[in-house]
């Protein structure tokens, strides 16, 4: 899970994705550039926005999030990545509702899968 805070992810996701970039074990220098050691792994990050920031919205520029944890885990070789949102979250309880279901039923498609 990784809400979106500030445009951004949580510190304690942070810190966490900062114990993953181990040299040697997730990602090494090779004399061609880094190299990713973590591919042929499956990531699947379930996001929550209190606004709208997916690629159709005007605020899209200030994701911060997706496009961080995606360079991140490409870094360190991982390129099968799936976000299921749950935007607009604090925009009104029906927006909530309906972004929570939305988000759900992506869920049940990938476990399905």
């Amino acid at each position: 899970g990784a809400p979106m805070y500030n445009f951004g992810i949580p510190s304690q996701l942070k810190a966490w994705i900062d114990c993953l970039a181990a040299p040697g074990k997730t990602f090494s220098y090779t004399a061609t550039g880094v190299e990713g050691l973590a591919g042929s792994k499956k990531v699947i990050v379930a996001s929550s926005r209190g606004g709208f920031y997916s690629a159709s919205s005007p605020m899209a520029f200030m994701d911060h999030q997706e496009t961080f944890l995606t360079s991140f885990f490409g870094f360190i070789g991982v390129t099968d990545m799936t976000f299921v949102r749950a935007e607009g979250v604090n925009t009104g309880p029906e927006q909530r509702q309906r972004a929570l279901e939305s988000a759900l039923a992506e869920i049940a498609v990938l476990k399905a899968a």
